[in-house]
């Protein structure tokens, strides 16, 4: 069946190589703002961590005046709009609800015109001293003078095809653009030699950076009175979740001897009764001593406010961290860039 799309690949290829160039040649214009803009994206649809590495970076840069700009995909609004700690998904998208929960000092905005929307920021907030952009790679109407280049170390760039035969949106040849580039979900402790042979192969430049990240969940947290769980005892676990990649939490329980049920949504769906109905019939259905609902951080900014439904259900969210190998280079090359590039007043 792939094979039959391969043709498919070879045309959007040659659009998305053409668009590049033309970008390249200065013959499609790239604004440049007289402000630091981090860029943070991938050259695949989806999955490898971009939001809750855009949320490190805040944690990075804190005490500076940053704003977080988003697509907002999702929402079913349009046009730029200031993310509040009480908007909803429906309205703001959840990947940005979920920053601005995370960090409700952070400024976080949504607009799918980034340009527009940056436009709007440096306007109306003069004392913004950093933005950071959430999945903007391809967004090349915005000259980013720092970008950070996202790839999953369980299907890294090299080993992908472009769509529709394979996940990347544009060719292996965009990270060049890259300053840094972070191999995301890698385990804990690599080993040097497979380090250097997947730099090798991801084609990194002299000039350019690369880290290993890595995923860990934290105790998990009661979606209704917020009281931490401490899981040092197994439990029946039915598991929701409207992510694009769910695998390492569905590992992570699985290795630490839970019993997990897995209810799978879309990637950014939007929960409905009849959802709820069903999350709570699959768990009404266990006869476990202990059992529990657990779900992302992501899908916990969905699933408040349907708390009255959820009941006496026993209902839980996972907060996910980012850890770096290098986690003082990575930090410092971070705020040596944004140190080195003030504001234009």
């Amino acid at each position: 069946m792939r094979v039959l799309l391969y043709p498919f690949s070879v045309l959007y290829a040659i659009i998305t190589n053409l668009r590049n160039l033309l970008f390249d040649m200065g013959v499609f214009p790239s604004k440049t703002f007289g402000i630091p803009i981090i860029c943070i994206g991938n050259l695949s649809v989806g999955g490898t961590g971009k939001t809750p590495l855009t949320a490190y970076i805040i944690s990075v840069l804190e005490g500076k005046n940053m704003a977080v700009i988003s697509r907002g995909y999702g929402r079913n609004t349009s046009g730029y709009q200031e993310v509040r700690t009480e908007s909803t998904a429906e309205n703001v998208g959840d990947e940005p609800l979920w920053l601005k929960q995370r960090h409700p000092n952070c400024m976080v905005v949504v607009d799918e015109n980034r340009k527009r929307g940056i436009e709007n920021i440096i306007k109306n907030h003069p004392k913004i001293e950093v933005i950071l952009l959430d999945d903007g790679f391809q967004h090349r109407r915005i000259k980013a003078d720092f970008n950070l280049l996202i790839t999953d170390y369980n299907l890294p760039y090299y080993k992908d095809f472009l769509l529709p035969m394979g996940t990347l949106r544009e060719s292996k040849k965009g990270s060049e653009r890259a300053n840094i580039i972070v191999v995301s979900k890698a385990p804990k402790l690599l080993n040097p030699t497979e380090k250097k042979g997947i730099i090798q192969q991801l084609g990194v430049f002299i000039t350019q950076q690369c880290y290993f990240s890595h995923i860990h969940y934290q105790d998990w947290i009661c979606l209704t009175t917020n009281n931490i769980l401490i899981t040092n005892e197994k439990y029946s676990i039915t598991l929701v979740t409207a992510i694009a990649n769910a695998t390492p939490l569905l590992e992570m329980l699985k290795n630490s001897g839970h019993t997990v049920t897995h209810i799978k949504y879309a990637d950014h769906h939007h929960y409905t009764l009849n959802d709820m109905e069903n999350i709570l019939n699959n768990y009404r259905q266990d006869n476990s001593a202990k059992k529990l609902i657990l779900t992302t951080e992501k899908d916990a900014v969905k699933l408040r406010k349907f708390e009255n439904e959820l009941g006496d259900a026993n209902v839980y969210y996972a907060p996910i961290e980012v850890g770096f190998e290098e986690k003082e280079n990575f930090e410092k090359q971070i705020l040596n860039y944004v140190r080195s590039n003030k504001r234009n007043s």
